[in-house]
């Protein structure tokens, strides 16, 4: 042990005899202070933002960095490769395309256009000018086609120059990293509704009925005016609306017809008349207005004057425009008859057709 101090302390005098003390104390300030120096070069902060990242898509990139060197810049060269390293051989990113970019937006360092572009390679140049303050520069480019690979992170490498072209001396670098992803698509939907529900009485939202679909009416008298009604509730979300129609022939006993009026009419006793409206009527009294909040859902014309009455088959008798939720309707019937009428039970059967105009 001693002989191997002896021969170092005798190593560590040849090369004091070199270089003198004060040698040694610039070599080692150069040391402490030459790493730190290059640091600096480096772009500080940098970041990428992909406005998709869709594989394939054709989308915005916007890169910010900060010059860190006080000099005149006149160039920054964007080269897009799969490996960040400035000295690694660059291989241009599965499906990166980035020849049709367009420069559309610059902040901070600012005066720059678009100088060359090819598939994986972008320069942007002004007139040199210099680094005004150590704020961060924002560069967005449009119309760049996102990679194919989402296995694999692309880099964008980045340097400034003094020149115009990207030439000479590179000032500050650095390299931001990015990657294609498949997206998480949810959907959801609001499917076409369309309720509707007939009975002598129904609920506002048709949650249910008294499910009676008969009415006798009594014995024709030609001194009075036999009346009934029903009720109909409907509803959809259908953007046209909905439409109520009435199918069914007027009321007969065999070949003996009574008839209807193809006009809105008051009601005669003593003729033959078969007639409904959807409205609060007081000759005769009966009926009631619409109920519910949607005032867009309303008897059609021929059908929403009060005291008249008519049918034709075929006609539509309510509806809508628009969207409307839960209406209700009560329909009218009123029979007159003549004093030669001739005998027989009359009867017909009125069906309601609702559609929605989706």
């Amino acid at each position: 042990m001693h002989h191997k101090l002896h021969r170092f302390h005798a190593s560590f005098f040849k090369w004091r005899m070199i270089f003198s003390e004060d040698t040694l104390a610039v070599l080692l300030a150069l040391f402490v202070f030459v790493a730190p120096v290059a640091a600096a070069t480096r772009f500080e902060p940098r970041s990428l933002y992909m406005q998709s990242a869709t594989p394939g898509a054709t989308t915005s990139y916007t890169v910010t960095l900060q010059y860190m060197s006080p000099v005149a810049v006149g160039s920054v060269d964007m080269l897009f490769c799969n490996d960040p390293i400035p000295y690694m051989p660059c291989v241009t990113p599965a499906g990166l395309d980035v020849s049709h970019a367009t420069l559309t937006e610059q902040t901070g360092e600012t005066g720059f256009s678009l100088l060359s572009k090819t598939t994986n390679h972008l320069v942007i140049s002004r007139l040199p000018s210099m680094i005004s303050a150590n704020t961060p520069s924002t560069y967005t480019f449009s119309g760049i086609k996102n990679p194919t690979d989402t296995a694999q992170p692309f880099s964008i490498r980045l340097a400034s120059f003094s020149s115009t072209n990207a030439s000479g001396t590179q000032i500050d670098f650095g390299s931001v990293r990015g990657q294609v992803t498949q997206g998480i698509t949810i959907q959801t939907q609001v499917p076409p509704t369309l309720i509707f529900c007939v009975a002598e009485q129904v609920d506002d939202n048709c949650s249910g009925t008294n499910e009676t679909y008969f009415a006798n009416m009594g014995t024709l008298d030609s001194n009075s005016t036999l009346v009934a009604h029903s009720q109909m509730a409907v509803g959809t979300n259908a953007t046209g609306g909905f439409a109520i129609t009435t199918n069914g022939t007027p009321m007969s006993a065999g070949t003996h017809v009574i008839d209807s009026p193809s006009t809105p009419t008051a009601s005669q006793p003593g003729t033959n008349q078969f007639g409904i409206n959807l409205v609060a009527n007081t000759a005769p009294a009966i009926g009631s207005d619409p109920e519910g909040i949607w005032t867009n859902a309303l008897p059609t014309a021929n059908y929403g004057e009060a005291n008249k009455y008519m049918y034709t088959p075929g006609d539509v008798v309510a509806s809508s425009p628009a969207v409307s939720l839960m209406k209700k309707f009560t329909v009218s019937y009123i029979v007159n008859s003549s004093p030669d009428l001739r005998a027989g039970v009359y009867s017909t059967t009125i069906t309601y057709i609702a559609s929605g105009r989706f």
